[in-house]
């Protein structure tokens, strides 16, 4: 009996670790803002720094940075935080994309086994319409003063980084009060200034 009861005991014990494994890595972590990592730029987008650069080669062409307002979607196939973060990316797109504005996806990914093709194919895969680049190890994110994914930085029409950080607080982005990348790309078509310029950046950190 009292074998029974330690059985039962370890198994319950097993499952109320498992579970709380599982909170973390689904749960807590995204609410948990990420740490900078060596190597991010400082960026400050209510001094509305211009981008750090032109242009970008992604897989349909050249694409500037300046000339409309462009969101850059920094996006990971490894994070299961991104993966939560796609039918808000998705909505975004044909929201705004009517209006001229611009979506690049970055891939973030430190994968040395797939080729840039099998990286990008992962991402078409997801059905969401929007040129995209792979940047492994993270190098362009840094520049962006991008150090957690999923991530938006918005670039308004003349360059310059009006918007980073998270898409909104809320992890599966259904509360439009705190929808601030949405908020800010309403903003710049009505030529405001957005209302938030900054907020932290939770998920999966960049790769090392």
């Amino acid at each position: 009996m009292n074998t029974q009861k330690a059985i039962t005991g370890l198994i319950l014990a097993f499952w109320l670790v498992l579970i709380g494994v599982t909170y973390w890595r689904m749960e807590l972590r995204f609410l948990t803002p990420a740490p900078r990592p060596a190597g991010a730029a400082d960026i400050d987008p209510t001094q509305q720094p211009p981008a750090p650069v032109q242009q970008l080669q992604t897989d349909a062409g050249t694409r500037a940075l300046h000339g409309r307002i462009t969101l850059l979607n920094f996006w990971s196939p490894h994070c299961a935080c991104s993966r939560f973060m796609e039918p808000h990316v998705r909505d975004l797109a044909a929201r705004f994309q009517p209006h001229g504005v611009q979506l690049i996806t970055v891939i973030l990914t430190d994968d040395t086994r797939a080729s840039d093709e099998e990286v990008l194919g992962w991402w078409r895969a997801r059905g969401i319409q929007t040129p995209a680049l792979v940047d492994r190890g993270g190098g362009l994110a840094r520049q962006f003063g991008v150090w957690a994914g999923p991530a938006a930085v918005i670039v308004d029409a003349r360059g310059r980084i009006v918007y980073t950080g998270a898409y909104n607080i809320g992890r599966y982005c259904t509360n439009e009060r705190t929808a601030y990348a949405q908020q800010a790309l309403e903003a710049l078509l009505a030529g405001r200034t957005p209302p938030r310029a900054k907020t932290p950046f939770y998920g999966c950190q960049l790769p090392q």
